[in-house]
């Protein structure tokens, strides 16, 4: 087997995927808002890969974008994991989402296998302790 195969994704400090979260949703929400002017979205270039190539102009590191652009692909499977929404850590309602950041911190240090799918039991532990970091610090 060779190194590349083996090589897992590594993590992103949390600060930084709440960035790229940033930059990914401004250039989807630039996007809808010029869909008004051209009633036709182009089929070479769909809203997620606006998205990411938005991110990877900010993020220009190639492993950092990697990592964050895996994250990115897997955010719509976290915001509507049913666990999460029982425990109240994502909350959908008329006027968005409500994302508590230990969702998405933890999803910065999650485990991902290989094949770059996240490996959900191994989130849901770190969600359940990034919450109880989270709340400790408030006290």
């Amino acid at each position: 087997m060779n190194a590349a195969a083996e090589e897992k994704v590594g993590p992103v400090e949390p600060g930084r995927l709440h960035q790229a979260l940033g930059v990914y949703q401004s250039a989807l929400a630039a996007q809808a808002s010029d869909a008004g002017a051209n009633d036709t979205e182009s089929a070479d270039e769909p809203a997620s890969l606006r998205g990411l190539l938005a991110v990877k102009r900010e993020f220009p590191d190639p492993k950092e974008f990697l990592s964050l652009s895996l994250r990115l692909k897997r955010f719509t499977e976290v915001i509507g994991d049913k666990k999460l929404i029982k425990w109240g850590m994502v909350k959908h309602s008329e006027g968005g989402l409500e994302i508590h950041d230990a969702v998405v911190n933890a999803l910065a240090a999650a485990p991902f296998r290989k094949s770059g799918v996240l490996d959900k039991e191994a989130f849901h532990e770190l969600v359940k302790a990034e919450y109880n970091r989270l709340e400790a610090a408030e006290k």
